[in-house]
């Protein structure tokens, strides 16, 4: 089995959990969705700052997660999260998606958003604030959907339909999950910390831009040796497009 079809059966894997925690919420057999979602940690984990701790397990693996991406970068949300296997098949529907990119410049502009969303969520939840989050998080809207308010109903248009046009749109420019595993990314490089990233053979590469184009997360691969990008998921996709063999390999 090569390692494109293993990344395939451990996204499918972890989408059909996700479905049934989903569908065991809507029947009203759990009370919330967050001791089972990594993202628990910046919706509830800055207030054990304040003495108040819930949903610890998750929270604990929310933060091992989030400190692995200094060593191995957001495999995460290349294999596990379902929001980013659900972004990846809306995307699929897209008959128009080669005509989707976006400029590089506006890309990383669009990019800063997620940061802005994790400052505000950090910022309500230290004032005790974070049911106000809840009413805009995706994941608890999906789970209980008789709660979805106008304003909710609002970001899940916009998450669909932006999936459906702009490949993982959520993951690029509104994850604040992904913009703190990206700090902790940035943390990792300052302490000269060694992560597992994609990297590019200039002798062997004919600059066919082909990784490029096919880059779910809008990265400028050709310009580089070593992809390190951040907001790389080593999703594979690059590898597997390449027409020249062992041009793009893990280092």
């Amino acid at each position: 089995m090569n390692k494109f079809v293993v990344r395939k059966l451990i996204q499918n894997i972890f989408l059909g959990l996700w479905v049934i925690i989903i569908l065991a919420a809507i029947a009203g057999k759990l009370n919330t969705v967050h001791q089972f979602c990594p993202h628990s940690l910046v919706c509830f984990g800055p207030m054990y700052f304040k003495g108040h701790f819930a949903y610890i397990p998750m929270v604990i693996i929310g933060l091992l997660v989030a400190i692995s991406t200094i060593f191995v970068g957001r495999k995460f949300c290349g294999y596990i999260c379902f929001l980013g296997t659900i972004q990846e098949y809306l995307f699929k529907m897209n008959t128009f998606k080669n005509k989707n990119r976006i400029p590089h410049k506006l890309h990383k502009m669009l990019g800063i958003i997620k940061y802005i969303f994790l400052i505000i969520i950090l910022y309500l939840v230290l004032d005790f604030s974070h049911y106000v989050f809840m009413k805009f998080c995706p994941i608890q809207m999906l789970s209980f959907p008789g709660s979805i308010t106008i304003y909710g109903l609002i970001i899940l248009l916009i998450l669909f339909i932006g999936g459906f046009f702009i490949e993982r749109f959520w993951c690029r420019y509104l994850c604040p999950y992904a913009a703190l595993m990206n700090i902790f990314q940035f943390i990792g490089k300052l302490l000269r910390i060694k992560r597992q990233m994609i990297s590019r053979n200039w002798e062997i590469c004919v600059d066919c831009y082909i990784c490029n184009k096919n880059c779910p997360m809008n990265i400028d691969i050709s310009k580089y040796e070593d992809i390190t990008d951040p907001n790389c998921i080593h999703c594979l996709k690059c590898i597997k497009v390449c027409p020249k063999e062992k041009c793009l390999t893990f280092k």
